[in-house]
């Protein structure tokens, strides 16, 4: 049985896989198990939840990769099913709980999630990443629509282009770009002000990511 290095792309272990090579799904979950759980640590607020949702997400590979249209992109595959298990989930707890999920606990579980920009791009979120704010971002996140933060976790988490989002999100190339930008505007707008607030009351409000955001 062949054995595969890190070069190897994304369709050839696809292939391998539905021809029934082991190897091949470990090389392909060691590939996407990090930046699926940040993105989903970051959706989802807590840690259990986001190994929850990585563990159905590669399930749900297994389970349905031979639907999958080997004419379009894995990754934007992936990254759409990762998109569905977080809604799932994320509806689950609000049943189970009787009402939306608990913003505080999110809030208090703020850590900077681990190699966020997998893009070489300069953007708001470098100057926020390397601040004293990063322990913020998640909570900064999750103060976005839905949508918008989607977009950016895409973006940056997954490293995927306008276009790849456009289809893991189900909408035009256009609206895209423009929930990417309008998320970066604000997240960069929410960093001036904690600036701001923290230069005028000599309060560090963003210091080590303690503050409220």
């Amino acid at each position: 049985m062949p054995t595969f290095d890190s070069h190897v792309p994304d369709a050839d272990l696809v292939s391998a896989i539905l021809a029934g090579n082991r190897e091949a799904f470990v090389q392909l979950v060691e590939r996407y198990e990090k930046p699926l759980r940040a993105a989903a640590r970051s959706r989802l607020g807590r840690e259990d939840w986001a190994d929850d949702v990585v563990q159905e997400t590669f399930l749900c590979l297994l389970k349905w990769l031979r639907t999958y249209d080997s004419r379009f992109n894995f990754r934007t595959w992936l990254w759409t099913v990762l998109l569905n298990q977080c809604t799932r989930h994320a509806q689950k707890q609000s049943r189970q709980a009787a009402g939306p999920l608990d913003r505080t606990a999110m809030e208090s579980d703020s850590a900077s999630p681990a190699g966020f920009l997998a893009s070489n791009e300069e953007s708001p979120i470098d100057a926020l990443l390397a601040s004293e704010c990063r322990g913020n971002l998640q909570v900064l996140l999750s103060r976005l629509p839905q949508v918008q933060a989607d977009a950016l976790r895409l973006r940056f988490f997954g490293g995927l282009k306008f276009q790849e989002i456009a289809v893991a999100m189900d909408c035009s190339l256009t609206t895209a770009k423009s929930r990417v930008k309008q998320g970066l505007l604000q997240l960069s707008a929410w960093l001036q002000e904690g600036v701001g607030r923290q230069s005028e009351s000599g309060n560090a409000v963003f210091q080590d990511g303690r503050g409220d955001a």
